[in-house]
């Protein structure tokens, strides 16, 4: 199995903490794409389609002259707007079905926050929101009708045990097979399920950082993880080739 960790398009709120140096006063609960991340997003998907877009296969997976494609058979997104328009661009491209997973949204949650500076976590959109803007989009079964978020705001001890989790189901879904599988998610989320799945720990002083990551990812990189049948490799990280550097974006 290839997994690809994709992160999604710029957002209203990326491009919003890009002008205020990193603050997010004004951010939204669920943004949408900017303009930019539009364009992040078709190209990608363009990316992502030609079957020439991943030369850099390991060796002992494809061998010289094999194939060069990425041959996506599966793609998942988050029901997080920005994810989901990312998502839509992915799937129509390469004409595969896209798949809503309940519990690959972002660190946090959706939440907004009070005036004392409580966060707190929100419904999110419900099923009519998502059959209305997103008709082809299929659902997760079980999400619950009156939004699909609709928890208190995340913890990091609970981002940490969804994480897990998450790992623990891809890998159960799909590792043993030749599936070719993008997650179109969130950087937080990529981050620690690069963690989860090669055993490494979170760095500490990382955490406590600016950045709070052992792993950068650009809107829309691409990184790569093959399940072998002993061992799980990285072929890459935060891959870019697909943007030029004007579209490229935190």
């Amino acid at each position: 199995m290839r997994l690809y960790l994709i992160r999604h398009g710029e957002s209203a709120n990326n491009a919003l903490q890009s002008r205020n140096g990193g603050e997010s006063k004004g951010r939204v609960p669920d943004p949408e794409l900017t303009e930019t991340g539009h364009r992040q997003a078709e190209l990608l998907a363009s990316y992502l389609a030609h079957p020439q877009g991943d030369p850099l296969q390991h060796p002992r997976v494809a061998p010289k002259g094999g194939p060069q494609a990425f041959g996506l058979t599966h793609v998942y997104c988050s029901l997080m707007t920005r994810s989901i328009l990312t998502a839509e661009y992915v799937a129509k491209a390469c004409g595969l079905p896209l798949l809503a997973h309940a519990e690959i949204f972002e660190n946090h949650g959706i939440f907004d926050q009070t005036a004392d500076g409580t966060r707190v976590g929100l419904p999110g959109p419900d099923h009519s929101y998502f059959n209305s803007k997103f008709p082809d989009l299929q659902l997760p079964p079980g999400m619950a009708q009156n939004g699909w978020y609709n928890r208190p705001y995340e913890t990091t001890e609970l981002f940490l045990q969804r994480s897990k989790e998450v790992a623990m189901e891809f890998e159960r879904r799909h590792a043993g097979t030749a599936d070719s599988v993008a997650m179109i998610i969130h950087g937080n989320l990529i981050d620690q399920l690069i963690n989860e799945f090669t055993g490494l720990g979170r760095q500490g002083d990382n955490y406590n950082s600016h950045w709070e990551a052992n792993w950068a990812t650009h809107n829309t990189s691409i990184t790569r993880i093959d399940f072998n049948s002993r061992s799980k490799v990285i072929v890459y990280t935060n891959r870019l080739e697909h943007l030029p550097p004007e579209l490229t974006t935190w």
